[in-house]
């Protein structure tokens, strides 16, 4: 430790205890700017000028127009179709790759819906994804070329991506709402603005690693530009785009229950009712059919788009004739017999059994779940919030959150850092981001508790791992509203389930990084201790983990995202804070308020991203030489 970095941090320890003696309590309300009034004006302005002004005349009308008569061909064309059409066409699709176990498993995940009495329900959900997913690949597909091919584009672009990546969904709905209204169509465009990050990136990253060496080659046959992009860089940057649109299915489909806050409908609305119903068996089931929509539009996406290299059966032209006319004269005779309607439904009766599992466990380990909520919420958030809020004055905490910045950032953070909180206490959010991160520090530490060791524990052993993937992939993919309501059972409505389904939800990312980070620590470092007679556990905590810390740091980013993504969802089930007014906002007439939670939500996201991206590069081993 350096002489200059003791001075450092004397000279911060006497500032920290001098403001703390002169300053103030809790951010001064006095100093509140009024963000939400400008707002709520403008707000005002959009409902008297919305049928004469220019901006939405010749702009943003249109653009509903052309979303809306999408989704709304989309729905009927499923709904007209009989039902038994759209599980043979996506068997078809898939079992083109010869995958007849998959192709059946796809075409059996089409039908669930109808067997628990959600067809009509996912229909209207099928039809925003594919609408949604569909702009965004006309949309990133080329923006992504055009960030590759283009380096000042993809410098500007960047930050602007990082931050659609960064900032929660439910920021997005509240300034569309102001456009666009209430309904599907705003629905849409927040699902396109949420997913359309992964599909420009993707699509860029696959561009650019197209190997030097065949562009060469190009050149030298005499391509143009336009054809070398056409013919070499598109098609071998195929994969990449599958993984994009991979993504953007997940993302948009990660947002399904929020939309209903804005009239989207759907599945994500029957998820909704089963928070006011209590019912978390019925609320499985029907997250299970948001998760086999998932599953089709995912397999069907990639089976349509050939990857370089990959054996596909090519059909001949008599074999594709007679498979659409097949399709067609069935079609016809569905439609003739009256079939377009799901024959049969066994309902959600058979989840009762979850209903009586969750109120048992209530019941017997009420001893256990009810100090826990207490400890969480009493001796925990409360003190917290009482400490930030009342004891400590908010210019040490400012100084304090600027230091540990400077530490591990340097200057450049520690001035962002506090100038971003400074504007939170401007914009009134002062209490409510108090209550938010306290319930985000409570879940990401439990979330560090366990996902680390698994984490750690599954690198070592691929064979667990591959076990366990599946469950760790539905935890990603089931709705995370979900994850609340059985907790909402157990601990009563509440901060405590919010946080527990915040942990549920995000340790998925941080045992997969995780393990990812030990996975790939290079085998010579670890042979080279085990030469020295290093024992195994000697080996773990002194090669291992040290050289795995930057996967592990990066997966405390993503737990911290992960839970702060839940925010709104500990809003809906009582948690309070910037969660619960991002719900008044979106619900009630003050989208200023809505501006407000944005504001101090981007904030404290970017900040945490920003500190922990900046620990991780800390910690990177030093490159070989």
């Amino acid at each position: 430790m350096s002489k200059r970095f003791r001075t450092t941090a004397a000279a911060i320890v006497v500032a920290l205890i001098a403001l703390q003696i002169l300053g103030s309590g809790g951010f001064p309300e006095s100093w509140n700017i009024g963000l939400s009034e400008p707002i709520n004006s403008w707000q005002s302005w959009i409902r008297t000028n919305r049928d004469q002004h220019w901006l939405f005349t010749f702009i943003l009308n249109p653009i509903t127009w052309v979303i809306e008569l999408g989704l709304n061909f989309t729905e009927s064309f499923i709904g007209w179709l009989p039902w038994f059409i759209p599980p043979i066409v996506v068997f078809a699709i898939i079992a083109r790759r010869k995958r007849w176990v998959l192709a059946s498993f796809a075409a059996f995940a089409v039908v669930y819906p109808g067997l628990v009495g959600v067809w009509q329900e996912s229909i209207e959900t099928i039809s925003l994804m594919a609408v949604s997913v569909g702009i965004c690949v006309l949309l990133g597909v080329p923006i992504g070329v055009w960030t590759a091919l283009n380096k000042r584009a993809e410098s500007v672009l960047r930050p602007v991506l990082d931050a659609m990546q960064t900032v929660p969904a439910t920021v997005y709905l509240i300034p569309i709402v102001l456009l666009f209204g209430i309904g599907k169509v705003p629905a849409a465009i927040a699902t396109v603005v949420y997913a359309l990050p992964p599909m420009i990136r993707l699509t860029a990253l696959g561009v650019q690693q197209v190997p030097r060496a065949a562009i060469e080659a190009g050149q030298m046959f005499g391509a143009t530009k336009r054809q070398i992009l056409s013919r070499i860089q598109l098609p071998l940057a195929v994969p990449s785009i599958v993984a994009g649109i991979n993504q953007t299915v997940m993302m948009a489909l990660g947002i399904v229950v929020i939309a209903t806050l804005v009239g989207a409908g759907g599945l994500g609305q029957e998820i909704n009712q089963t928070v006011r119903q209590l019912s978390p068996g019925r609320g499985l089931v029907v997250s299970l059919a948001v998760v086999a929509v998932a599953f089709v539009l995912d397999r069907v996406s990639m089976a349509l788009i050939s990857e370089p290299g990959t054996n596909v059966r090519k059909l001949s032209r008599n074999a594709v004739i007679g498979i659409v006319g097949g399709v067609v004269l069935a079609t016809i005779v569905g439609r003739i017999a009256g079939w377009n309607h799901f024959p049969v439904s066994y309902g959600t009766s058979f989840a009762d059994p979850i209903d009586t599992a969750v109120n048992w466990f209530r019941d017997t380990f009420s001893f256990i779940t009810r100090p826990f909520n207490d400890f969480i919420v009493r001796d925990v958030l409360i003190r917290a919030q009482k400490l930030l809020n009342n004891s400590f004055s908010w210019q040490m905490i400012v100084v304090a959150a600027m230091a540990l910045s400077y530490f591990v950032a340097g200057w450049k953070m520690a001035i962002t850092t506090a100038a971003g909180i400074l504007i939170i206490g401007l914009t009134g959010r002062w209490t409510d981001s108090v209550d938010t991160l306290t319930q985000t520090i409570v879940a990401v530490i439990l979330s560090i508790v366990i996902a680390l060791p698994i984490g750690v524990w599954l690198g070592r052993r691929p064979r667990a791992e591959a076990a366990l993937s599946p469950l760790l992939d539905s935890l990603q993919t089931i709705p995370p509203l979900i994850y609340a309501i059985p907790f909402v059972m157990i601990f009563t409505v509440g901060p405590v389930p919010g946080v527990v389904a915040a942990v549920v939800y995000a340790i998925p990312p941080g045992i997969r990084l995780t393990s990812l980070g030990i996975r790939q620590v290079n085998k010579e470092s670890i042979e080279a201790a085990t030469t020295f007679g290093a024992t195994d556990r000697q080996v773990l905590w002194g090669v291992r983990i040290p050289l795995a810390m930057p996967s592990i740091i990066l997966a405390v980013n993503q737990m911290v995202m992960m839970v702060l993504a839940m925010a709104i969802i500990a809003g809906m089930v009582g948690g309070g804070g910037l969660g619960y007014r991002s719900i008044e906002a979106l619900t009630g007439p003050n989208k200023g308020l809505g501006a407000e939670v944005g504001v101090a939500i981007v904030i404290m996201a970017t900040i945490l991203d920003r500190l922990t991206q900046a620990t991780a590069k800390r910690l990177q081993a030093p490159a070989a030489i």
